[in-house]
């Protein structure tokens, strides 16, 4: 009795063992992406109503180039950006094509001051095609730089993602922007 017992809890021990880490190795963590907040430089801005003033300078010396010698070289120029605007606005003008949409997001930016963002474990890494395109999104109130992208040694990442933007170290997330990292799990054990 004394043996079956012992025997009973070896097993038990060992199942509940095996669970755990059945358990850590389907939480287990891809790889990190790390980010950190674009540093805050000054951008030089006329006020609204230093432009208004602009505006109203330039139309007054567009009025008195017109009326004098020199309006026929300015109504040369500006009949070529007029060309120039309408061939533009020819060329923008296309049909619209349909994207597949985008994957839900996966991994988030969610620390102002910056951090690591894990790389979830992903099912679609361990059946073909062994790939998993993976959503980065950056829910900080202020833009993102990425630093740094890991994986772990067995785990590849591939470009093109067939999303655009896709991350690489540099890229800068603005607010709620996103960008795609695509992995190949063809060479991990599984």
């Amino acid at each position: 009795m004394k043996q079956l017992m012992s025997r009973r809890a070896r097993w038990s021990a060992t199942a509940m063992v095996g669970l755990l880490v059945a358990q850590g190795a389907a939480a287990q963590s891809m790889g990190t992406v790390a980010y950190a907040p674009l540093a805050a430089s000054n951008v030089p801005t006329a006020s609204e109503w230093a432009l208004i003033g602009m505006a109203g300078l330039l139309a007054v010396v567009a009025y008195h180039a017109l009326r004098s010698n020199g309006g026929r070289t300015l109504k040369v120029w500006a009949a070529g950006l007029l060309a120039c605007a309408s061939l533009s606005t020819a060329l923008w003008n296309r049909n619209a094509v349909a994207a597949p949409p985008p994957p839900a997001v996966e991994i988030v930016l969610d620390q102002a001051a910056g951090g690591a963002a894990i790389i979830p474990h992903n099912p679609e890494l361990f059946s073909p095609p062994f790939t998993h395109v993976y959503t980065v999104q950056n829910q900080t109130a202020h833009a993102q730089r990425i630093t740094e992208v890991s994986t772990r040694p067995d785990l590849l990442l591939e470009t093109p993602t067939g999303f655009t933007p896709e991350c690489t170290v540099g890229l800068v997330l603005q607010p709620n922007d996103m960008c795609y990292l695509k992995a190949n799990g063809m060479n991990m054990p599984g």
